[in-house]
């Protein structure tokens, strides 16, 4: 017997061209000129030697290897939809046979079935687990888990919930901070009496109350920030990691109110946008909500169609914007007095939104509206469905991936 499992039986006087190949139990026979039909194949390579054989068994699974004869001999090879796709391409690598040879009729299924199973290879096993199983890693610091998972034990949840309020109180005070009615350096108030004045007054606590809160808030930021980056499994890994990065800039517009003044924060006042960001905080949060792991990975295989979108509004956009302004701009008090009006126009025609600043009111440009707004409905739903079957598709495989056994 060889290496790979094949015992080869010593051919009679009388051999003729027939052969006979035990698979598993389970003879076939055939003529060798049969097997010589794949030149490159296992099989054939076997038969193509000087030393004769009368009989070869293989220790492989026979049910394939009925569909592998068969393709000898029809030159057609089909998939049996019963068996896994996965081992019956490891059954057609052994036998050096390319899937790519599968018939029309049976190439949908079987890719169907094996982009099922990369699919479901490629979902964390991590993000699965609903139970306590962080406590169990002894390389996972129970500080971390504390932090960065809110299943992980009820101090854990107790503590997502707790930096939840945080964000959400944070982001309130900043926008109440910009409200005129609250912030008196925004309040243009001129009367004659000094009623204003008093009003002014009245409300002069609001501003502090507010510093107050984002004082607050911003301690408890700073204190989980350095805890998580304290307790973190690779700190290359946390520094690298998007939500961290504006976890830190987010930081930057405190900082430098309580160290530097106000006249820093106002040349750092883009940076108050990042408040706003932390609160994606939301999405890691209700990462272990199946919903939400469905969308996931959805948007991530769904990847490819949604980046076509804006390539093709841009080229829509391009195209009608051009056609608009050709056939408006000798109007007089034409709006469309330039190609970038006109592709504002088609964006936001194309896009369904139609704000009605710019219209067309030659028939010729009429027809073009007509014909962008019949795009634009288009260009929407196109990928609508792509991304509705790869939902039903998630849907199907996390919901199989959940109630596996864990080994």
């Amino acid at each position: 017997m060889s290496s790979m499992g094949v015992f080869s039986l010593g051919a009679s006087e009388g051999s003729s061209d027939k052969i006979v190949i035990n698979v598993g139990g389970v003879k076939h026979e055939t003529c060798k000129s049969t097997l010589m039909t794949l030149p490159g194949s296992r099989l054939a390579q076997l038969v193509d030697t000087e030393k004769p054989h009368s009989e070869l068994f293989f220790d492989r699974h026979p049910e394939v290897f009925s569909h592998v004869l068969q393709y000898y001999r029809s030159g057609k090879l089909h998939y049996p939809t019963n068996l896994c796709s996965v081992m019956l391409e490891e059954e057609f690598d052994f036998w050096g046979i390319s899937s790519t040879d599968m018939e029309p009729c049976c190439w949908a299924a079987f890719q169907q079935n094996k982009d099922a199973v990369e699919a479901l290879a490629q979902i964390d096993p991590s993000v699965m687990e609903n139970d306590q199983s962080s406590h169990t890693r002894a390389c996972k610091p129970k500080i971390w888990a504390l932090f960065d998972n809110p299943l992980s034990s009820a101090g854990a949840t107790v503590t997502a919930v707790v930096s939840l309020f945080f964000i959400l109180l944070s982001i309130t005070a900043f926008s109440l901070q910009t409200y005129g009615a609250i912030n008196p350096h925004q309040m243009y108030v001129v009367s004659a009496d000094n009623s204003s004045e008093n009003h002014i007054e009245s409300l002069s606590a609001l501003p502090r109350a507010l510093d107050a809160v984002e004082l607050v808030c911003s301690l408890w930021f700073v204190f989980e920030f350095v805890m998580r980056a304290v307790s973190c499994p690779s700190k290359l890994s946390f520094l690298m990691n998007v939500m961290n990065i504006v976890d830190l800039l987010a930081l930057f517009p405190w900082f430098f109110r309580w160290c530097s003044g106000s006249y820093c924060i106002q040349a750092l006042g883009f940076l108050h946008v990042m408040r706003c960001i932390r609160v994606l905080h939301i999405f890691k949060l209700m990462e272990h909500v199946f919903s939400v792991r469905v969308l996931k990975h959805t948007l991530r295989a769904s990847a490819t169609a949604l980046c076509t979108v804006p390539l093709m509004l841009f080229s829509c956009t391009l195209i009608f914007g051009t056609m608009a302004y050709y056939t408006e701009f000798e109007q007089i008090h034409s709006s469309f007095v330039d190609i970038p009006s006109s592709c504002w126009w088609a964006v936001i025609t194309l896009t369904t939104v139609g704000y009605g600043d710019i219209y067309p009111v030659t028939v010729q440009g009429k027809c073009v509206a007509i014909l962008c707004a019949t795009v634009g409905v288009l260009l929407i739903i196109l990928p609508v469905p792509i991304i509705l079957d790869n939902f039903i598709k998630f849907n199907s495989l996390l919901k199989t991936k959940y109630s596996m056994p864990r080994k």
